[in-house]
């Protein structure tokens, strides 16, 4: 029956990207479930409710399709913490700023780390998550993509800030050290997510139970960085 209401009408292109977005998200939800070797073209064109001949018609392989996650996945990153990075190296140009204002922006950059890995309110976010840790512990090919697109920026730059802060060369073995434990104090409770909430008796992350978290990493966080500043004064 006719209800005179027209369907839209959508080009090739318009076609053709939907059908890509199909594909990627299918890529996060197949790949984030068994890995990439493991990935069949045939499930994730399944997963995508397209033909298994869109995945070498839009991406030319498994891996292009892949690769694309991982491009979606460095997007995501950079939408969500990416903001905080650029008022950092901001900062480190301007000659005005003060040390205070150096520990505010680790202190407050620290924080929005925690709430980010934290607070997993989506399902695509639990998919990221899970292929990023994949890529820590089996990494492939495209952990270099992922790295140069946004974790190496991310440690690069809280690496500059640490050393200006101890008055240091961002290059030094320590600084990095000093920047791994920083930004672990962090990640570690996404990565061990489980064993933190049996441990500590909790279903989940609620808004309460991470204002516990936060109130323990920032002071782990100030109490380090002064206990450095305070090592090197007395050198």
């Amino acid at each position: 029956m006719k209800t005179g209401i027209k369907e839209p009408a959508f080009t090739r292109q318009e076609r053709g990207s939907a059908a890509r977005q199909k594909l990627i998200q299918a890529g996060l939800k197949i790949y984030s479930e068994v890995g990439f070797e493991s990935a069949s073209t045939r499930n994730l064109a399944a997963a995508a409710g397209v033909n298994i001949a869109a995945i070498p018609y839009y991406f030319g392989s498994k891996e292009g399709l892949y690769l694309a996650v991982i491009d979606h996945i460095v997007d995501y990153y950079q939408k969500n913490l990416g903001e905080g990075l650029d008022e950092i190296r901001q900062a480190l140009k301007d000659e005005k700023t003060t040390q205070a204002e150096y520990l505010d922006l680790l202190d407050g950059y620290i924080r929005r780390m925690l709430h980010f890995v934290l607070e997993e309110n989506s399902q695509e976010c639990a998919q990221i998550s899970r292929i990023y840790t994949r890529e820590q512990m089996d990494p492939t090919s495209a952990f270099q993509k992922l790295f140069q697109g946004f974790i190496g920026v991310l440690r690069e730059t809280i690496e500059a800030l640490v050393a200006t802060i101890l008055g240091r060369d961002a290059c030094s073995p320590e600084v990095k050290l000093i920047t791994v434990t920083l930004i672990g104090q962090v990640t570690t409770f996404k990565s061990s997510r489980v064993t933190v909430l049996h441990q500590m008796g909790w279903n989940r992350y609620d808004e309460k139970r991470i204002t516990e978290i936060e109130r323990i990493v920032t002071f782990n966080v100030n109490t380090l960085m002064h206990a450095h500043q305070k090592k090197d004064a007395t050198v």
